[in-house]
């Protein structure tokens, strides 16, 4: 049995926290969002205000989902190709 050497356990160390580390704050923007998300809509006083709730709580999560994705890319490589490129939404 081979057994790994100590720079090798202590990348994997490290990558584990730094993984560890990113999905805690984005569960901690997520849950912040679903909260205002939550508060937006019991302020609500007409359905247009719950309407704009919505949009907004979409428009935050299109946000941190595009971040998330920005970061992976680039600590895999930020290799683009012309599929992959992000298209902004319009207001």
């Amino acid at each position: 049995m081979i057994s790994p050497g100590p720079t090798l356990l202590l990348t994997s160390v490290k990558t584990c926290q730094d993984c560890a580390s990113r999905f805690m704050d984005f569960g901690l923007i997520y849950t912040r969002s679903a909260l205002q998300f939550g508060q937006d809509v019991w302020a609500a006083r007409s359905p247009h205000d719950v309407a704009d709730a919505m949009v907004n709580y979409g428009r935050r999560q299109f946000e941190c989902w595009t971040e998330a994705l920005e970061e992976f890319s680039a600590t895999v490589g930020g290799k683009k190709t012309p599929e992959a490129e992000v298209v902004g939404l319009g207001d």
